[in-house]
């Protein structure tokens, strides 16, 4: 009998020592936020609206088509400070254009003043980011990233097929990477994105 309470001591023993040094580990992997990208070419991953362009003394109304992805924590602890971004736009080739830079890309739900700060995703929230627009320029469709200075193009431009990686970080999480093509005709209704 005294054996069995010996062994029972030394697996109990042998199991505090685990706790002690991984169950803090173990606790927040469990509670790990993930963070997914979702899309599907409808509403409201598609959205057509009426945007005023110009200033507060002469603006005017314009049809606009945006295209988002939705981020959504799917782990069980909040992710915090996320971002999203368009890392690279790819050639006909499939190498890495050098005439586009990584470019941050806004929150559609936030403020205009908060559109391009990092957020917290609690679980199972889920957000849009926005990835590219048209107001029907014939010349191309534009990334909805933040403000560039000169020389610094956000324009993807009309007929080619453009692929591009976009990537979602969190503070507190593994990022997330995704493809997709995006083609635009000139018009409002031919900007279309799929998957890659």
């Amino acid at each position: 009998m005294a054996a069995i309470g010996a062994i029972a001591a030394a697996v109990a023993t042998f199991l505090a020592v685990l706790v002690a040094l991984f169950g803090r580990e173990l606790w927040d992997r469990r509670r790990r936020p993930i963070l997914q990208i979702d899309y599907d070419p409808c509403e409201p991953f598609c959205r057509y609206t009426i945007m005023a362009i110009g200033n507060s003394t002469a603006s005017s109304l314009v049809n606009s088509h945006w295209i988002r992805v939705g981020v959504t924590n799917k782990g069980r602890g909040t992710a915090r400070a996320c971002k999203g971004k368009m890392l690279a736009v790819y050639g006909p080739d499939g190498s890495a254009r050098d005439d586009r830079d990584p470019m941050l890309l806004r929150w559609s739900s936030m403020p205009s003043t908060k559109e391009f700060e990092p957020l917290d995703l609690a679980r199972d929230e889920r957000q849009p980011l926005d990835v590219v627009y048209t107001q029907g320029q014939p010349g191309g469709a534009f990334v909805a990233a933040e403000p560039t200075p000169a020389g610094f193009s956000k324009t993807l431009e009309a007929g080619p097929t453009h692929r591009v990686r976009l990537a979602v970080y969190a503070d507190n999480a593994e990022p997330k990477t995704a493809e997709f093509a995006i083609t635009y005709g000139g018009d409002i209704d031919s900007l279309k994105m799929d998957w890659a």
